[in-house]
């Protein structure tokens, strides 16, 4: 069962600014499969889904905070940027997850590659701020290209939702990497795997910066 609900279940179509059909047409180059429809669903990060009232429609402003405590959004990335899920409990594909970032940063590091890395919790009620500031210290990670996010639950969740991320039969899934471009859109959508920090390196050298 994959931890990414079917069209159906999200809803049908994404409505947006002029701008998005644009972007549809510009990353269709880079899907193919079942990923290309997964991946539809990512354009409501961009383009906006119903929200409660007084929340960000925009996914992209949805409020966390990292692991200095630094409250931020998608927007205020400003580069290029893969995203995963993790829980900190999780013993199974997180650790994976966790270790293949780890690499990605310094490969990121060693080609002088301007982009950004973030793990957000799938777990907030249990991974606070502070639980998340612990995982990235056994990392080293830097919050200048690493962050380790979560917040208030309620505003993870709307992140969850909106990258159409699942929690199934109490076990956490972060099974994908998500590559947005510059201004936080959705251009990427990548399978994990033990070598997929070569193909995140390849992308974030030539996602859209602009």
């Amino acid at each position: 069962m994959s931890p990414h609900r079917s069209p159906a279940a999200f809803g049908t179509g994404v409505t947006g600014p002029p701008g998005a059909a644009a972007v549809r047409r510009r990353t269709a180059g880079y899907l193919k499969g079942p990923v290309a429809i997964a991946f539809a669903l990512l354009l409501a990060i961009a383009y906006g889904a119903p929200a409660a009232a007084g929340a960000p429609r925009d996914a992209r402003d949805v409020p966390l905070v990292d692991q200095n405590g630094v409250s931020f959004t998608l927007r205020d990335l400003h580069r290029p940027t893969a995203v995963i899920f993790v829980a900190t409990r999780c013993g199974d594909a997180c650790p994976i997850a966790e270790g293949l970032f780890s690499r990605l940063s310094d490969r990121l590091a060693r080609a002088h590659v301007d982009a950004r890395l973030l793990t957000v919790t799938l777990d907030p009620e249990f991974d606070r701020p502070i639980v998340m500031a612990s995982k990235a210290r056994t990392f080293g990670a830097d919050a200048s290209r690493w962050r380790w996010a979560s917040g208030n639950p309620d505003d993870v969740r709307r992140l969850l939702d909106a990258f159409n991320v699942a929690r199934l039969d109490g076990k956490f899934h972060g099974t994908f990497a998500y590559v947005l471009d510059a201004q936080a859109r959705p251009m990427r959508l990548v399978m994990l795997s033990t070598n997929t920090d070569r193909e995140l390196l390849d992308l974030l050298r030539t996602v859209p910066r602009g």
